[in-house]
């Protein structure tokens, strides 16, 4: 069973990153962090967070090189 409610929480997380971390590669590491907590909890629909910062999207790439946007 999934966790879609997941995406609107990791939204959230992510403007608040993007705001107060200037630094990209700091903000990959902490979605990579983040990332993992959530999929724990069987979240399965961080696609749905795409488009929010490019770090995101790259650190989502790099989990999922096969998928298209």
């Amino acid at each position: 069973m999934g966790w879609a409610s997941g995406s609107g929480l990791f939204s959230e997380i992510i403007k608040v990153v993007k705001d107060a971390v200037p630094d990209k590669e700091v903000r990959k590491a902490a979605y990579r962090k983040l990332m993992r907590v959530f999929l724990d909890q069987d979240w399965d629909t961080e696609n749905e967070c795409l488009g929010e910062d490019e770090a995101y999207d790259e650190i989502y790439r790099e989990l999922y090189p096969e998928e298209d946007d």
